[in-house]
């Protein structure tokens, strides 16, 4: 069931989160930082999306279900 691309936040060159030109920023926390840097993944307790293009952040999404999908591996 989608629920439609209108609900899409853009920016400004047009771009989605699925297109390349936009990356995933995490933010963690401290703590967050030390199990990344060991290597263990983290959930971030942020993502913002920024188009590499025109260096816009469009998006950020702190939701704790959202952030699931975020998880670097």
């Amino acid at each position: 069931m989608s629920t439609g691309d209108t609900d899409q936040k853009k920016c400004r060159c047009g771009y989605e989160r699925s297109h390349p030109w936009i990356v995933p920023k995490p933010s963690y926390s401290i703590w967050g930082w030390i199990l990344v840097g060991f290597g263990i993944s983290h959930p971030p307790v942020a993502v913002r999306f920024e188009c590499d293009k025109c260096g816009e952040v469009f998006e950020t999404i702190t939701g704790r279900d959202s952030l699931k999908h975020h998880i670097y591996r």
